[in-house]
């Protein structure tokens, strides 16, 4: 069990459909495990998914707010203390950013061509986020435990193997940018 006293989860999809992490999140378990952990609010930005129907079980122990979209997410990714993610690069580039909360990346296995799984592994191996490989894990009270344990290296924007220099890297815009440049 941690020390905190409060804290809280921010949940996001982006523009994207994935209510399996919607879903995993909302659990009775998972708010159990919420609870018992010292989480007492959860933000849930469910996109272009059905509104989630939370167990009624942890009200007025877990306050949970519930959106599709907002003109911007950076207010609840700075108040979070923890932020469950779809791998998407947009949303992974702007949580590293806050530089505060711990992120942990759960991979869409639904994804036909997951180039967001390479991203997010890619990441993972410098301690940047912590990957859970599919939302039917988040069931699993250890694997929370896991991330909960995990504390992220600080990301060096100069540093060839930030993500925004992997992301010019694996899009080939960092050769894009260099033949520009000779141009």
């Amino acid at each position: 069990m941690t020390e905190r006293k409060t804290g809280t989860i921010f949940v996001t999809v982006g523009t994207t459909l994935f209510s399996e992490l919607v879903n995993a999140v909302t659990t009775s378990a998972s708010l159990d495990w919420m609870e018992k952990n010292g989480y007492t609010r959860l933000i849930v930005q469910y996109g272009k998914g059905k509104r989630p129907n939370p167990s009624s079980k942890h009200e007025g122990k877990i306050e949970i707010e519930l959106y599709d979209f907002k003109p911007s997410l950076a207010r609840d990714m700075a108040d979070a203390d923890l932020v469950l993610s779809h791998s998407g690069a947009g949303t992974v580039s702007e949580v590293l950013q806050q530089e505060k909360p711990r992120l942990v990346v759960v991979v869409n296995t639904l994804l036909m061509d997951n180039h967001q799984l390479e991203l997010a592994h890619a990441m993972q191996r410098r301690e940047y986020l912590y990957v859970v490989e599919s939302p039917e894990m988040l069931a699993d009270y250890s694997v929370w435990d896991d991330f909960e344990k995990y504390q992220p290296k600080p990301q060096d924007p100069t540093d060839p193997r930030s993500f925004a220099n992997i992301l010019d890297s694996f899009f080939g815009w960092e050769q894009e940018a260099i033949a520009g440049s000779k141009k």
